[in-house]
């Protein structure tokens, strides 16, 4: 998966989850939300290897190239915590008698469980496994279930935040809705989060054609090309 739908698969999820944790969190709701987007997308920062060290470094399968260390439980861990500590301050808005400590903890588990979303994303995509127990050298994944680039799914996440953003505005503007828009909201939420997972796990790829050709079956081309020429011309410069 690329790192757009690491981190908005992880946001959708959290706001399915969030009746439970925002019971329990010593940081905002906002917070959690944007810990969980951010990090979904920190294992994709050993794209770093390849813009500072060149190609044949990130893929060459060191401990800071592609899917190795970063795309790991402790990877995931120890960025969380670095990353919780660089961004306190603007990102933990803490809830009312919260103590900082309890702050810096939930942000890093928000945090690191984006990390675990993203490695169950590219656990079903082909061609490269990754050390989920590393420093263990096993690796494991490259299920071939989805491609690297499905834009279905980011149609899917996408659509979900448009209505969702038009629901909580409607509950601004009629407030006696408010109950009502935000059981609407959640059952959004919990329903691109189901379906997300349900098509990652039935899904099948076997070509890049193969591939291209079922998404056509799933959206008109219309909303295909315009993404994929994106994606594709970020891709080569970030990798070319």
């Amino acid at each position: 998966m690329i790192t757009i739908n690491h981190g908005l698969s992880a946001y959708v999820c959290a706001r399915t989850v969030m009746p439970a944790l925002k019971k329990h969190s010593a940081i905002s709701e906002r917070s959690l939300g944007w810990a969980f987007l951010l990090g979904a997308a920190l294992p994709d920062a050993d794209i770093l290897s390849k813009l500072l060290l060149g190609r044949a470094e990130y893929f060459s399968g060191v401990w800071y190239g592609h899917r190795a260390a970063s795309h790991s439980l402790l990877g995931g861990l120890l960025m969380a915590l670095l990353v919780a500590a660089l961004l306190y301050r603007p990102l933990a808005s803490r809830r009312e008698g919260g103590s900082a400590l309890a702050a810096y903890l939930w942000l890093t588990g928000g945090l690191w469980i984006g990390t675990i979303i993203h490695l169950f994303g590219d656990f079903f995509t082909p061609g490269w496994s990754m050390p989920i127990f590393w420093p263990a050298v096993v690796r494991f994944g490259s299920y071939s279930h989805i491609g690297w680039f499905t834009p279905y799914l980011l149609w899917l996440f996408m659509t979900t935040l448009f209505i969702a953003a038009g629901l909580r505005a409607l509950a601004r503007w009629k407030p006696q809705l408010n109950m009502f828009l935000a059981s609407a909201a959640w059952l959004l939420y919990a329903v691109a989060s189901w379906r997300w997972i349900h098509f990652v796990l039935i899904s099948r790829y076997h070509s890049r054609g193969q591939w291209a050709e079922f998404q056509h079956d799933l959206l008109p081309e219309l909303l295909i090309t315009p993404i994929n020429h994106a994606v594709s011309a970020a891709w080569y410069w970030m990798t070319g």
